[in-house]
C-alpha cells in the first residue's frame, strides 16, 4: 500500500494501545503520525499541526471528541477527520458533525486501510 502524499497524522485517543497500533500501521506506510490520549492535548496538538488527518477518538476522559470536530472544521477546513468509536451508532452523529468517516472499533489493519482508500488518501 502506498500513500497518495506527504501526510502527517494526528491520533486521538485514550486507549495508548489504539495509538500505537495506528501509529505503526501508519508508520509502514511511511506517514507520520502524532499521538494525544486526551481531549485538551488534542487541541493543543492540532495547534500546534499542520495535519492531514485527525483519527478521533468519540469518548475521551475529558469530554467528546464530536467537540473537537467544530473547532477543526473552523480552523483547518482541509483537515480528514476519521471518528473512532466501539459504539457504531455514533457514526450518524459524528457524520452530522462533520467527520469525513466513522470506524467502528476494534480496529484492525483493513478497517483502517479500507478507511484511508475511502477518503482517496492511500491506494
Amino acid at each position: 500500500m502506498e500513500q497518495e502524499q506527504d501526510m502527517n497524522v494526528l491520533l486521538i485517543d485514550d486507549e495508548a494501545e489504539i495509538c500505537f497500533l495506528l501509529k505503526n500501521l501508519l508508520g509502514r506506510m511511511g506517514i507520520g503520525a502524532d499521538m494525544a490520549h486526551s481531549l485538551a492535548h488534542g487541541r493543543e496538538k492540532l495547534h500546534g499541526g499542520p495535519y492531514q488527518v485527525v483519527f478521533l477518538d468519540i469518548h475521551l476522559p475529558d469530554g467528546l471528541g464530536y467537540q473537537l470536530i467544530p473547532e477543526i472544521r473552523g480552523a483547518q477546513p482541509e483537515v480528514r477527520v476519521i471518528a473512532i468509536s466501539a459504539v457504531d451508532n455514533e457514526r450518524a452523529k459524528a457524520r452530522e458533525l462533520g467527520a469525513d468517516l466513522f470506524i467502528a472499533k476494534p480496529l484492525d489493519k483493513n478497517s483502517i486501510l479500507d478507511g484511508l482508500r475511502k477518503l482517496g488518501l492511500a491506494t
